[in-house]
């Protein structure tokens, strides 16, 4: 946990705190004051009513609320995103002004297309300088690095669950329901039940788990025309099952 995350939990706590202050206030004032303040925004008259007993947790809570907006503006939207697609529900944090992070990169497209003849994402990518240019450092034995090597045609083509872990380092795309929401990234693991995947994001790379039932479709970037990469059955003894046991033909 770092500090954005850390600010985020205590801003959090710090809003519910004082939302139970100021609960106990109103029972303690009378109880039918506490049966109001259960609901949020009602509470808002005990507060302007009886400022003296609810004042602590009514300040208590808006520190709390200008610490988690804070913690947001740092890049906890993200963080919250990550963790609420993990559990399946893809949500955006809106965001009520726009900050240094959310601008467009000027030569954002060059990049990717740079990413498509290499095949590959350009996993370090960095920002570069305060005008936030995408500056791509080639990997070794990429394009750029062999200029007398033959281009090579890559295509999208459809991927199998059965040769999902011969891909394990490729850059996949999946489409996942509901909604069919496409995915693109490097494939970086395989179990029975999900897939992992490394994406580029804005903050950095960050893996991804997305499970095989809600994923409709598949496919990779490869060679062109290449054919599903399923391995070979291994050879061993099968004309000699076929043959009976004892007996003189």
């Amino acid at each position: 946990m770092d500090l954005i995350e850390a600010a985020l939990l205590v801003g959090m706590a710090g809003v519910l705190l004082g939302y139970l202050l100021v609960v106990r206030a109103g029972f303690r004032r009378e109880f039918i004051w506490g049966v109001i303040n259960l609901v949020p925004v009602v509470s808002l008259a005990f507060v302007l009513l009886h400022w003296r007993q609810a004042r602590f947790g009514f300040l208590l809570s808006i520190l709390g609320l200008l610490v988690a907006a804070g913690a947001l503006y740092g890049g906890a939207d993200a963080r919250v995103e990550r963790e609420l697609t993990r559990m399946g529900y893809t949500v955006e944090v809106p965001m009520p002004v726009q900050r240094p992070a959310d601008t467009p990169i000027p030569n954002e497209e060059r990049v990717r297309r740079m990413e498509e003849e290499a095949g590959q994402p350009l996993d370090d990518t960095v920002q570069d300088g305060a005008l936030g240019q995408a500056r791509p450092r080639s990997p070794l034995g990429s394009f750029r690095a062999e200029d007398r090597a033959p281009p090579v045609e890559r295509a999208w083509r459809h991927a199998l669950e059965e040769e999902l872990p011969q891909l394990v380092g490729e850059y996949v795309r999946l489409v996942t329901s509901p909604g069919g929401t496409m995915r693109e990234g490097t494939l970086a693991g395989v179990t029975s039940a999900s897939v992992f995947l490394k994406q580029v994001m804005r903050h950095g790379t960050v893996g991804f788990e997305y499970r095989l039932r809600d994923v409709e479709s598949m496919s990779v970037w490869d060679v062109q025309g290449a054919g599903p990469r399923i391995p070979e059955p291994e050879a061993g003894g099968g004309a000699e099952e076929a043959v009976p046991a004892g007996g003189d033909a």
